[in-house]
């Protein structure tokens, strides 16, 4: 049974630099929603700054129809990057919750909106910065209660390569727990 979401459809919102997971986080997002018998749209933008440049991840997630494929205001976002955040930023709901890396919060942090835990130094503390974006998921996942613990792990276990499912598994415990046990 999918979770009650907090808003029917959802509009969640991941951005980031190139390079940052931020397509495949947003394909695990999807395909965990859709395990949890949600209806799901994803779709990512990236252009020649894919490397390094903003990039995006929309998912509009729904327990009936979704009639309009764009999130053009994300109730949540996740952003890994202060690019990402500058070009995308606008876009979350007035009542939204946004998620940044604690470096973010003394260039961003007068926004009650926006919520900082602290994803790189969690990413690099499991010994691969490149996990930030499962790091990030998890917080996602928990602050926004829009999909299961379970359907979320299976995503990943099913959109990773073998070699680097342990150290994902790890990532999304790693996330989940700083929401557990971080302040917001």
């Amino acid at each position: 049974m999918a979770p009650t979401l907090p808003k029917d459809p959802l509009h969640v919102r991941l951005t980031g630099r190139g390079g940052q997971g931020i397509i495949l986080a947003g394909a695990i997002l999807a395909e965990g929603a859709m395990r949890d018998g949600n209806q799901v749209i994803e779709a990512h933008e990236y252009g020649p700054e894919a490397r390094l440049g903003a990039t995006k991840a929309d998912i509009t997630i729904s327990h009936g129809f979704i009639a309009f494929p764009e999130v053009l205001t994300a109730d949540v976002m996740l952003c890994l990057s202060r690019d990402g955040f500058l070009r995308y930023g606008q876009s979350l709901a007035h009542d939204g919750v946004g998620i940044l890396d604690t470096a973010a919060r003394d260039e961003f942090g007068d926004d009650p909106r926006l919520h900082f835990y602290q994803l790189r130094e969690t990413a690099r503390s499991l010994g691969d910065e490149i996990v930030i974006n499962i790091v990030g998921l998890a917080v996602l996942a928990k602050l926004s209660g829009a999909i299961s613990d379970i359907a979320l792990a299976h995503a990943v276990t099913a959109r990773v390569k073998p070699e680097f499912r342990a150290l994902n598994e790890s990532a999304l415990a790693a996330g989940a727990a700083l929401v557990s046990t971080l302040s917001v």
